[in-house]
């Protein structure tokens, strides 16, 4: 009998199929980080729309409360800390207020709940829109309500809307706004 030669057997894996199923796993794990990613910007820009949306009806309900001051309401556009200190009077503890009185209180309370002024991480307020800015306009009872604030995605923005629309914040390709015209008499 002739012996025939028997190669050695071969256990385990080398060091290519090793080094291709590394570069596989990398990769989807880079994956899934970008998706990660891209989940938690798309999160974030829901947030900020939910909470431009929640801010806009609120004060257009203070407005339909307080109809006789919409002049007020009107006079100004806030956001960034534009009403520098509350009110006198406090309108929320009690005190008797005028319409005008109320309407200024409002209007302050509203860019805090803007600017997110009830959160803060030091000294920076990090609770509402970023770089918000909210305005009001009144024609005869025809009142139109725009908050503008920053995204971190650029998109088209032609600022060439009509109605003050386009004069609300800072018009570039990562500005975002939501705009509520009602009419209150």
């Amino acid at each position: 009998m002739c012996a025939r030669f028997k190669p050695p057997h071969q256990s385990g894996n080398s060091m290519m199929e090793i080094l291709v199923a590394l570069v596989i796993m990398s990769l989807g794990a880079l994956g899934s980080a970008g998706l990660q990613l891209t989940s938690r910007k798309a999160g974030h820009e829901a947030q900020q729309h939910l909470t431009a949306t929640f801010l806009l009806n609120d004060i257009v309900e203070k407005m339909r409360n307080n109809p006789g001051a919409l002049a007020t309401y009107a006079a100004a556009d806030v956001g960034g800390g534009t009403i520098s200190a509350q009110p006198s009077p406090n309108c929320t503890s009690g005190s008797a207020c005028t319409s005008t009185q109320l309407a200024a209180h409002d209007l302050w309370q509203w860019e805090q709940a803007i600017d997110g002024a009830a959160v803060k991480y030091g000294s920076d307020n990090v609770g509402g829109l970023v770089s918000p800015t909210g305005c009001i306009t009144n024609s005869s009872g025809q009142v139109q309500v725009v908050i503008s604030w920053y995204s971190t995605t650029a998109l088209a923005d032609t600022g060439t809307e009509g109605g003050g629309v386009n004069t609300c914040g800072t018009a570039s390709a990562n500005r975002r706004q939501i705009v509520l015209n009602t009419f209150i008499n």
